[in-house]
């Protein structure tokens, strides 16, 4: 179970990196800087709020809205990973894969969201 759960907090990292990355690569262009968070859903988060005060996305409310919750479902799944690894005693396998399945819907929106920013900087 422990392994699952390292799973999704480096699968997490890995598929919001995959979905920010092209926006990255441009704030860095600018030399806009984006600080480090706590999750990486947050992190996420935070490089798409920059590239809207920056001029490089520009999204409408609905757009702007799921892509927060996308990212802050992360950020939650994330942290209740890490929380869950504190504790490894206390888990059991219905739990691990309840996670699991919230792992796999947010890598399904990421996907989405990726594909919106692809369509909208290239």
């Amino acid at each position: 179970m422990i392994d699952r759960l390292n799973m999704i907090i480096s699968g997490l990292k890995n598929a919001v990196n995959l979905t920010v990355e092209n926006v990255l690569a441009r704030l860095k262009e600018m030399k806009v800087e984006v600080t480090e968070e706590d999750t990486a859903g947050d992190w996420g988060w935070s490089v798409i709020s920059k590239a809207i005060d920056v001029g490089i996305l520009n999204l409408s409310d609905a757009d702007i809205n799921a892509m927060y919750y996308v990212f802050r479902r992360c950020a939650t799944l994330e942290e209740m990973v890490k929380e869950a690894l504190l504790r490894p005693g206390e888990i059991d396998e219905n739990f691990v894969d309840n996670l699991m399945d919230d792992f796999r819907e947010n890598m399904e929106a990421l996907t989405r969201i990726r594909e919106r920013i692809n369509q909208l900087i290239t």
